[in-house]
């Protein structure tokens, strides 16, 4: 779709098993589009979902940046520090970006890392807050209610509207937690975001 380069498609933005198009209705009308997408649809021939951009990323799993330690333990029957390097063992994959702009849901939460959503969200979980709730992990985009369990934080923003485009990833993209303390966290929180994670491109 986004090879069709067509002015009429304002952008597209990909879920589990959906894909949002918005569209300018003045220069392309629903039914017009409808058939497009159908004409794509018919066209699409079985290809791997190919792999985005690896990410290796600093954060902080300890004191206030991990708020639900405790009944993490408790409900995963696991040392904190067993489940944070089981944590930092997986590359997630970006599944999709949403429920609000720029929240990012990562697949790949192994059974033994499951755990319920808290029985009462919190009125705010500070931006960059990493957390799990089902067999999902996820990172907050900036201040928000939210009822996943948080075990840590990114010392840095994953989303800012001056930004193009404002989320930092994309679906498709795999990322790996790297776990620092809160010293190197702080001063990690200090410097340009591009200067505290790795970044790698498939087939580069």
């Amino acid at each position: 779709l986004l090879a069709r380069r067509l002015s009429a498609i304002v952008s597209t933005t990909p879920s589990y098993s959906s894909l949002l198009v918005c569209f300018n209705p003045s220069l392309l009308g629903r039914a017009a589009l409808h058939d497009l997408l159908q004409q794509l649809l018919n066209d699409l021939e079985q290809i791997d979902q190919p792999r985005g951009v690896t990410w290796e990323i600093p954060a902080c799993f300890g004191g206030r940046y991990a708020p639900d330690r405790k009944q993490l333990e408790v409900a995963l029957s696991t040392q904190w520090d067993v489940i944070v390097h089981r944590f930092c063992s997986i590359e997630f994959t970006v599944r999709a970006i949403g429920f609000v702009p720029g929240f990012t849901y990562l697949g790949g939460l192994p059974p033994d890392l499951h755990c319920t959503r808290m029985m009462t969200p919190r009125a705010r979980v500070p931006a960059s807050s990493i957390a799990i709730a089902g067999n999902q992990a996820g990172i907050y985009p900036f201040d928000s209610p939210g009822g996943w369990r948080i075990l840590g934080r990114l010392p840095f923003a994953v989303f800012d509207t001056a930004d193009e485009p404002p989320a930092i990833f994309s679906p498709g993209d795999q990322l790996r937690f790297k776990p620092v303390d809160e010293t190197e966290f702080a001063s990690l929180a200090e410097q340009p975001r591009e200067n505290v994670i790795s970044v790698s491109v498939a087939g580069q």
